[in-house]
């Protein structure tokens, strides 16, 4: 990415560089960028070069400009990263990665049938996990793969649940 990381905005700097829907994983990345920059000011070091930060195959990637040596640096960033797959790219809530179609992302049941039924309107044989390993997490209605409610509702995931499925 050719944007440079700004330190004095690192919450905008995020942004352009993950998009600013994906706010579950902006909100990581800033208090990551946030704790990095304090503590490089208070031992007056310089910022970390930041080349790029993106989703790939349901994942995030901070790439830096250089190797980091400082062992905060590293462990906030792995942190942040280990954080990041827990949790739903979009809004924060606890997630999994999901395979739609041919594409991952890291989506709670709440945003996967979002993106699920927009992908459909452009791919129209377009599903939640088609190919997913396990079944004992996997939503009998949907495809979602995660959270699944046991009880009478019959093994389903909550947005499911909840329209009725």
């Amino acid at each position: 990415m050719t944007d440079r990381f700004d330190y004095g905005d690192i919450r905008g700097s995020v942004e352009k560089h993950l998009a600013k829907d994906k706010l579950g994983w902006i909100q990581i990345v800033t208090e990551c960028f946030e704790d990095i920059k304090a503590r490089c000011d208070s031992e007056e070091k310089t910022y970390p070069s930041v080349s790029q930060i993106k989703q790939k195959y349901g994942a995030l990637r901070i790439y830096l400009g250089c190797a980091i040596e400082d062992p905060f640096i590293q462990s906030s960033l792995e942190e942040a990263v280990q954080k990041a797959d827990r949790s739903c790219e979009r809004c924060g809530n606890v997630s999994r990665p999901q395979c739609i179609g041919a594409w991952y992302a890291n989506l709670c049941c709440w945003h996967a049938h979002e993106v699920a039924v927009e992908r459909s309107e452009k791919f129209p044989k377009v599903g939640l996990n088609l190919r997913s390993k396990s079944a004992a997490l996997q939503c009998r209605s949907c495809g979602y793969h995660g959270q699944i409610a046991w009880d009478v509702s019959g093994h389903r995931c909550p947005a499911c649940v909840s329209k009725g499925w």
